[in-house]
């Protein structure tokens, strides 16, 4: 049924150019085939997930039969956050496949992405390549489609078309923009896209998710995507298959070939996409794929934050191997998942999202360093800037996710976060001694024959400790990246209210 209202809905479309020579038939097929036979791994970069080891609890409070790495995601139920990632379809080695995989993902709840629709759109003769609904009724499943296609003529009914026939619960638009730049036969017309995929996450009836292929989301295309109404970034960094060593294996031109082979350690690793588009967009849900290779690499990837973790190499190669192989494999990572959480503790994934004991491994594990630095101060007014010496410390403490505390130990001496610039520091100084001014005579506070056990040294101060009320005896300030995170102007300053004084002022710097 699916098959036929394709045929009648795409044929005399007008929108896309008929295939020639099988062309991505063909492509296809060598793709699977060089992945398969082919060393297409990445080269000089890895996928960063071997920067991070979690603290093992060797006291974890639960029982192993408690540890529920179950989710929910759009509407279906996974026994665990584990995604057999986009790949083939539109040959008969295809067809097979996914149908083995789709098979697998049913029996352990798992989901699956389909490859590239734009052949099944073009030739729905083909759809049998992609048609897994009959043996995998209850999975997740994503169709796929290149986002690039968004410029070649496919809008939204196309992508609704895709959808329904395959009866996928979302779309993925994948970005595969230097892959298409290095392959002979490429389409490289990206400009203009983005607002193409608003449009699209505004009318489809499903979710759309972006992807890339490879080279992983970097912050500001996360927070882009976010921003143009997509449901989920699935970063798909450096670390697993590069894209271009495949496209390398296919240019019969030596000097062709060796441009691709430039590509080769191109990319931003997959740990390090996740941790940046978690920050970059709260918004949106962010899913982890591009070299992990084992059930503790995404243990990793949901501690930082993901909430789906993809895998596609060696799910391909299992499939290649026979549906045992493939079944052994999905029960690995999900049972590798499940005793990793229970080392952690953690009986939820909600437990294990953004876990403290996921740590980088140039990290200290001692306790949170406190600094207690000391300034001899210039006198009553004087704004003192220390930006420079808290960031020090913040730098030398490691962490490179958290706060950092500034606080003053006087009581007329504040910690203020403000700009540093000359003619507003002489206004902060008028404000302060027109609602607090120095004077004889004023303030209870100076009647020192009045007071008990008074030094005889004690200033006529009482100005000063009225001035701290509307100030602040200290600032927090957010750690990303091991910086402090201060708007664009903002600097920390140590205020003076009182005389020129030795004062304490304590850093303590908290986070991992």
């Amino acid at each position: 049924m699916w098959g036929a209202d394709l045929g009648h809905r795409i044929e005399g479309s007008g929108h896309c150019p008929p295939l020639a020579g099988g062309g991505i038939a063909s492509r296809k097929a060598d793709h699977v085939r060089i992945n398969l036979e082919e060393d297409v791994g990445a080269k000089g970069v890895a996928s960063g997930f071997e920067d991070y080891y979690f603290l093992h609890c060797a006291l974890p409070e639960l029982d192993l039969d408690q540890v529920d790495p179950s989710t929910e995601l759009f509407g279906r139920r996974l026994a665990a956050p584990l995604l057999i990632s986009c790949m083939v379809g539109g040959t008969e080695q295809a067809a097979s496949i996914n149908r083995l995989l789709a098979q697998v993902a049913q029996e352990l709840g798992l989901a699956m992405g389909l490859g590239s629709g734009r052949i099944l759109l073009e030739r729905p003769s083909v759809l049998k390549t992609f048609d897994v609904r009959p043996v995998a009724p209850d999975i997740l499943l994503f169709a796929n489609l290149g986002a690039v296609q968004l410029n070649k003529g496919y809008g939204v009914e196309e992508c609704r078309r895709l959808v329904d026939a395959l009866g996928a619960d979302a779309l993925v638009l994948h970005l595969n923009a230097l892959q298409e730049a290095v392959q002979p036969e490429g389409d490289t017309c990206f400009a203009g896209l983005l607002g193409k995929i608003g449009e699209l996450c505004r009318r489809l009836e499903v979710p759309v998710i972006v992807k890339e292929v490879g080279w992983g989301i970097a912050p500001d295309v996360a927070r882009s995507l976010a921003a143009a109404g997509v449901a989920a970034v699935d970063v798909a960094g450096a670390g697993g298959t590069s894209w271009t060593e495949v496209e390398r294996r296919r240019i019969s031109e030596p000097w062709r070939a060796r441009v691709a082979a430039a590509f080769a350690g191109w990319g931003i690793p997959t740990a390090e996409c996740v941790r940046h588009a978690v920050r970059a967009a709260p918004g949106i849900r962010i899913f982890a794929s591009g070299g992990v290779r084992n059930g503790v690499d995404a243990a990793k990837a949901i501690a930082l934050g993901a909430e789906l973790v993809g895998i596609a190499g060696p799910f391909l190669r299992a499939a290649a191997a026979g549906r045992e192989a493939a079944r052994e494999l999905g029960r690995e990572f999900t049972e590798t998942l499940r005793i990793a959480m229970f080392s952690l503790g953690a009986r939820t994934l909600a437990d294990l999202r953004f876990s403290p004991r996921l740590r980088r491994r140039d990290e200290d594990l001692g306790e949170p360093p406190i600094a207690r630095l000391t300034y001899r101060t210039g006198g009553a007014g004087q704004f003192l800037d220390i930006t420079d010496d808290v960031s020090a410390v913040v730098r030398s403490s490691g962490v490179r996710r958290g706060l950092v505390h500034v606080y003053s130990a006087h009581t007329t001496a504040a910690v203020r976060i403000n700009e540093n610039e000359q003619f507003l520091l002489q206004d902060f100084r008028r404000f302060l001694d027109r609602i607090a001014p120095a004077g004889a005579g004023a303030y209870e506070h100076d009647d020192i024959a009045r007071r008990v056990d008074v030094p005889p040294d004690e200033p006529m101060n009482g100005h000063s400790h009225c001035q701290h009320l509307v100030l602040s005896s200290s600032e927090t300030v957010p750690i990303v990246d091991g910086e402090l995170e201060l708007g664009r102007w903002q600097r920390i300053f140590l205020v003076e209210l009182c005389a020129a004084r030795e004062r304490r002022v304590i850093v303590q710097v908290l986070g991992r």
